[in-house]
């Protein structure tokens, strides 16, 4: 976009930035971080049209409002690539250094590779350390955006569920998502490794396996979201949700190194980042994703065991997919009747010039070579 155009079609960024399935403290406290002249991840300027000059951290710069913006996106992509490499390197190295300090505490228990890599011993041992790098290599990534961006918990964790009928009808939309991809790519996904694990635990103790499986589809998915729709996705809305919700997409789907987990898993990401934007709630996120785990741990468990699934088994799957979604979709005529629509935020980039500005700053390209690198990889040992 020529300066002179940007120059004349001022866009205040800040003030005119609309959510409307967000409470009017939410969007203050978003508006009161961008504005902040400290804050080098906000995008925002000045507003006189008569000046070639905006508000670029703490010094003013003569660079155009489309220019501005790319400097920002390229900025995030550096911080979030960031993340993205220590999740890389958390989930590559923490297994093996967890097997070498078991066996100097003189711990049975061994790493072999398959195609991925996979902890043999001690049953408690193997859960409790798979557990522990699954939580931690999404939770550290997300401590360091939180840390970095500084971003308001109101903004970054919102909690209230702006007309809950959506939420009712996203679970059921979760559910026939989940059978769908599930039913075809449960045998072919290397995310069910944390459900075999589960699965080999002793049945005499099934009060240490429902623990372990709460866990597992309780606690995991709700840090995964922390790391994906916490402070990641809030920054990045404020050049629009559209960008926002495709880019967060990619990441999510990026960060498996497994071709039918990633088509799963970027669509399961595209539905959850729609509800959460038309529910406002970072909980409607969680609860969709808990939702979604719960229902691949069902298939799993119908494709590993030994008897064919009975009728009985069929309909306790999707009985409760078909009330939610005719649930949701009942409530939500009947309390939407006005249709109201969220508002188009609009900035001076279009689309493919804020994807490109974001994904080719070079830890994102690190990162995003890496993750194609161990796909091909994993895909020729599997």
């Amino acid at each position: 976009m020529p300066e002179e155009t940007a120059v004349e079609k001022v866009i205040d960024v800040v003030e005119d930035f609309s959510c409307p399935y967000q409470s009017a403290a939410y969007q203050e406290a978003f508006r009161s971080w961008r504005r902040k002249k400290q804050n080098p991840y906000a995008f925002r300027f000045t507003k006189n049209p008569k000046e070639a000059s905006f508000a670029e951290s703490q010094s003013a710069v003569g660079l155009s409002p489309a220019k501005t913006e790319q400097s920002i996106l390229n900025r995030l992509g550096k911080l979030i690539g960031c993340a993205l490499i220590g999740y890389l390197v958390a989930e590559n190295i923490l297994d093996k250094a967890a097997v070498m300090l078991m066996h100097l505490l003189h711990l049975h228990i061994e790493l072999v590779f398959f195609g991925e890599s996979r902890l043999y011993g001690d049953e408690r041992l193997v859960f409790w350390l798979t557990f522990g790098i699954q939580f931690v290599k999404y939770l550290i990534p997300a401590l360091l955006l939180q840390f970095t961006l500084r971003m308001p918990v109101q903004v970054s964790l919102p909690m209230k569920i702006y007309k809950p009928a959506r939420l009712v009808l996203g679970i059921g939309m979760v559910m026939l998502l989940s059978i769908g991809m599930g039913i075809l790519q449960t045998p072919l996904s290397a995310d069910m490794e944390k459900y075999r694990i589960i699965a080999g635990t002793d049945h005499s103790e099934n009060g240490r396996m429902i623990f372990h499986l709460l866990l597992t589809i309780l606690l995991l998915p709700m840090i995964t979201e922390l790391f994906l729709h916490g402070c990641m996705f809030q920054a990045l809305r404020q050049f629009g949700d559209d960008f926002a919700v495709i880019s967060t997409s990619v990441l999510a789907a990026a960060l498996t190194h497994n071709l039918p987990d990633a088509i799963r898993i970027g669509l399961v990401h595209l539905l959850i980042s729609y509800y959460l934007i038309y529910t406002g709630s970072f909980w409607s996120a969680s609860v969709l994703r808990i939702v979604h785990e719960i229902y691949m741990f069902a298939l799993f468990y119908m494709e590993s065991s030994n008897n064919a699934p009975s009728l009985q088994w069929w309909t306790m799957v999707l009985i409760p997919c078909i009330i939610c979604t005719v649930a949701g979709i009942y409530l939500f005529l009947k309390r939407n009747r006005s249709q109201d629509k969220p508002a188009l935020n609009t900035t001076y980039l279009n689309l493919r010039e804020k994807l490109e500005a974001f994904f080719t700053a070079m830890p994102m390209v690190a990162f995003l070579i890496c993750s194609v690198l161990l796909l091909v990889i994993t895909s020729m040992l599997s």
